[in-house]
């Protein structure tokens, strides 16, 4: 052999050795690979670096690039004479059509490569070929096979760069065969090997897929943290991705993240030049934005761009998933049942029978409804067929298949079975919950119970039992709220909660001198997504599943809660909502009657104006609360009587928890509370003081300076006692901390946007709900004599968010607090007058009771009397 020969043969090794790893180091294995092109005239060398070079671009998204460079790669393997080479390439080329969207063309382009080539090098364009399988045509079990021989070559050689990435092709194909245990088997196998190798692109891959493993078990916080170190270690190797957007923005879905789902396509699709695989994988993900957002038409018309794009790919897994997304569109805007419609739906269930799309439940769900009550028979086959996601390992498809049976036992007539369905439903759900550890997660994964919830209730209305309506109405109200508490003390949330006040304080400053506040308020917003990201990676409370209402529990409470009733000598309304009207459960003296209320529409807007009244009263306006209370009793109880003389407890839907009660004519004299369920009374009015001691906190700029505080502290002299510079955010979260009575006197402010961002300003800047979550015990009582304080915004089904129901949520017994800004001087009197009678030993409904009498006098004394709530006991 010459020299020559020699150095050609070096060289071609070389170029080789680069190919095999290129992941490891994608950016210096191209500078690698130009080197090579600009100093070689081997044209085996040079073929082997076109292709290095093909690749980085497809990886960088520039397939058009990619394309050439093979070609080129190609053609000088050619000129070589070696058909090995030229068959390598003719797989990567064929990887990269299918990535490019032209699947057909790449894998005849695949299957002449893999007809050549033996050993290794098979097994390389075996892995190539079972990833289009895989990602680009759903055909797992094909794709599945191509890597079970490729991983074992790649074992048997001890090739493992190759073997790491066939092992995370294998998972995946596991993971849409339904073997998640194999999946994450074979992940962590590749991640190991991977990180031997310091193959940093194989090793952000892996992460990835452990995300998907984590989501497909319905662990979303253990998927976004990986998600999150997933996008760190693909930023390191300047690889391109859209399958973590994708991901990302599915996980969001799932979790009813609907803002951030949006938000993270939407800035794919604009800032992304994405190649046409992957930009008909995005448009699919906001075609399912949109639906979840209701906006049906750009749903539908999303859905179907990408459900054709798809098909002309040849991709008709994807196809048929995107498809569902666009039949519920078109069902949810019509409403009706046209023969094109029936048609498209029988169409797909044979689709994705045939393809066994993950969705294949849903699928027959909605035909069932499409079909209807027009073809009954047919429906309940189709019904059948979806109850068998009841044995599925991911509780949320159980729950699909749970509410087939009720639906079908329903149809059938069978109350008693529907039930029984619908709580095994509704138990499957809270086994999802139960993994969460973020408030706001579990209080948006209770909306995927919201059917079987309103099955089971329109069962029982029609049955016309008053106690088995109560239980329906408390079975999936408030779980959230009634979840066992947990600490939260990790410190790079309360780091982050000190920058957040810091520079919410610097922006009013800046705010007030008239000073720009553009770049605090992006500071204030990363902190505040930080903290909120946190929150969410949280896992849940506790090992398996909580499920606070679950059938027999939920049984036994109704008898209790009764029994409890009445011993108090409280008189129960329960409102609840179906099909738009408003239906109350009254309860009294351990008896309890079904009473249909009217218009849920005419109740909302009663609500609604006479906040606006009481608003106007704040501001010292003259206003006619009398007519505002009369419209408020027409539209919640219309000519129906509340029985009894003695305390009334409120349960509303969430629609209606804004509402001052007291001022309903009927509720006038009587010691009204509410509650975000009934079962939450029930369990505070079981709780008792941890210790005796008291606080009282005063916040920055009050009109009246919290002259309240100081008449309290003549009679509790004891009492621990925060103003001025003292009243910092540490020393009050101190001082609250399992105290038997807390009174804030502050200026309160409610996010709707996100409300456990809500907050009392304190002296060195806000306390919010997420400092609360600190807390070793929570406070006995609270009184928040601050605007806004009581407000709560609605999250899933019938589940609330909030300063005063966090509280609740973290065992305080009752609070006391304002559903409107009131006027700082007139709270300060009644506020007096409110713990005068707590003194006495009263609860907060009667204090507040007594605290309305004192001041009926005098009209703007009592709008801010009438203006606070007693939540709880």
């Amino acid at each position: 052999m010459t020299d020559r020969s020699v150095r050609a043969k070096q060289s071609q090794d070389e170029a080789a050795e680069l190919l095999r790893g290129m992941f490891v180091d994608l950016a210096g294995a191209r500078a690698r690979a130009h080197d090579l092109v600009r100093s070689s005239s081997d044209p085996i060398t040079l073929s082997y670096a076109r292709q290095v070079l093909g690749i980085a671009h497809r990886e960088q998204g520039d397939l058009p690039r990619a394309l050439r460079e093979l070609r080129t790669a190609m053609r000088l393997a050619e000129e070589a004479g070696s058909r090995t080479r030229r068959a390598d390439v003719q797989a990567t080329l064929g990887g990269t059509l299918a990535t490019a969207g032209r699947t057909r063309e790449g894998l005849e382009h695949l299957d002449a490569a893999i007809a050549v080539l033996r050993g290794t090098e098979r097994a390389t364009a075996l892995t190539r070929r079972g990833w289009v399988y895989i990602t680009a045509q759903g055909r797992f079990d094909e794709g599945a096979a191509d890597m079970t021989r490729a991983v074992e070559r790649f074992a048997a050689e001890g090739d493992q760069v190759w073997h790491a990435r066939a092992l995370n092709l294998l998972g995946y194909a596991c993971l849409f065969r339904g073997a998640l245990e194999a999946a994450d088997r074979h992940f962590a196998l590749a991640g190991r090997i991977s990180t031997e190798l310091g193959d940093d692109f194989t090793h952000a891959v892996t992460v990835q897929n452990h995300s998907y493993v984590a989501y497909l078990a319905g662990d979303l916080p253990r998927a976004f943290a990986l998600l999150g170190e997933a996008a760190e270690a693909f930023a390191k190797t300047g690889a391109t991705t859209a399958d973590l957007v994708i991901d990302r923005s599915t996980a969001y879905l799932t979790a009813g993240l609907l803002p951030e789902a949006r938000e993270s396509v939407a800035s794919a699709l604009e800032e992304g030049s994405w190649p046409a695989k992957e930009q008909a994988d995005l448009l699919s993900v906001q075609a399912r934005v949109a639906l979840a957002a209701g906006d049906h038409d750009r749903a539908e018309s999303t859905a179907s761009r990408a459900a054709r794009i798809l098909t002309h790919q040849g991709r008709e897994w994807f196809a048929a998933r995107v498809q569902l997304v666009a039949l519920t569109a078109r069902h949810a805007r019509s409403r009706r049942t046209s023969p094109a419609l029936r048609r498209d739906a029988l169409a797909l269930v044979e689709r994705s029978r045939r393809l066994r799309i993950p969705e294949h439940v849903q699928v027959l769900l909605l035909a069932a409804t499409i079909v209807g009550d027009a073809e009954p028979g047919l429906a309940d086959e189709l019904l059948r067929e979806a109850e068998r996601a009841k044995r599925h390992d991911a509780a949320l498809t159980r729950a699909l298949g749970w509410l087939a049976t009720a639906r079908r036992q329903m149809a059938a007539g069978r109350t008693a079975a529907t039930l029984r369905a619908c709580e095994r439903g509704l138990s499957a759900i809270a086994e999802h919950q139960s993994l969460l550890g973020s408030d706001e997660l579990r209080a948006l994964a209770s909306a995927r119970g919201q059917e079987l919830a309103t099955l089971g209730l329109r069962s029982a209305l029609a049955a016309g039992r008053p106690r088995q309506v109560l239980h329906w109405t408390e079975r999936w109200r408030g779980t959230v709220v009634d979840a066992p508490s947990v600490v939260h003390r990790d410190v790079d949330t309360a780091r982050d909660l000190a920058a957040l006040r810091s520079q919410t304080q610097q922006a009013n400053s800046a705010r007030d001198a008239g000073q720009p506040t553009a770049h605090l308020e992006r500071r204030i917003a990363d902190l505040e997504r930080r903290i909120r990201e946190r929150h969410l990676l949280r896992s849940g409370r506790a090992s398996g599943a909580h499920d606070p209402a679950g059938a027999d529990g939920a049984r036994a409470e109704v008898s209790e809660l009764l029994d409890t009733l009445a011993e108090h000598d409280t008189t129960l309304v329960e409102l609840f909502t179906l099909d738009g009207d408003l239906h109350a459960v009254v309860a009294h003296r351990g008896r309890a009657r079904l009473v249909h209320v009217g218009d849920l529409a005419k109740a909302v807007q009663a609500q609604e104006y006479a906040r606006f009244l009481l608003t106007r009263a704040g501001r010292g306006q003259s206003v006619a609360l009398a007519q505002a209370g009369a419209r408020l009793q027409a539209a919640l109880l219309g000519d129906q009587a509340v029985p009894g003389s003695g305390p009334v407890l409120v349960s509303a839907p969430n629609q209606l928890q804004r509402l001052p009660w007291a001022l309903l004519p009927a509720l006038t004299d009587r010691a009204v509370s509410s509650t975000p369920s009934a079962r939450l009374w029930l369990r505070a009015s079981r709780r008792r003081p941890a210790s005796d001691r008291r606080s009282f906190i005063v916040g920055p700029g009050l009109a009246s300076g919290g002259a309240e505080v100081e008449t309290l502290r003549r009679h509790d002299p004891d009492a621990a006692h925060l103003a001025g510079d003292t009243a910092t955010v540490q020393a009050c979260l101190a001082g609250i901390d399992g105290a038997a009575l807390v009174h804030i006197a502050a200026h309160g402010s409610f996010r709707k946007d996100n409300p456990l961002f809500s907050s009392i300003e304190l002296a060195d800047g806000p306390l919010m709900v997420h400092d609360l979550e600190r807390l070793a015990r929570p406070p006995h009582r609270v009184v928040l004599s601050a605007c806004e304080t009581g407000d709560m915004q609605p999250v899933g089904a019938d589940e609330l968010l909030g300063l005063s129901v966090s509280l609740l949520a973290m065992g305080s017994a009752g609070v006391v607090s304002s559903l409107v800004k009131v006027h700082d001087h007139a709270t300060a009197e009644v506020m007096t007058h409110l713990h005068a009678a707590l003194r006495d030993g009263e609860s907060g409904a009667a204090a507040m009771l007594l605290t309305r009498q004192a001041v009926a006098d005098d009209q703007l004394l009592l709008a801010t009397a009438v203006s606070f709530t007693a939540l709880g006991t």
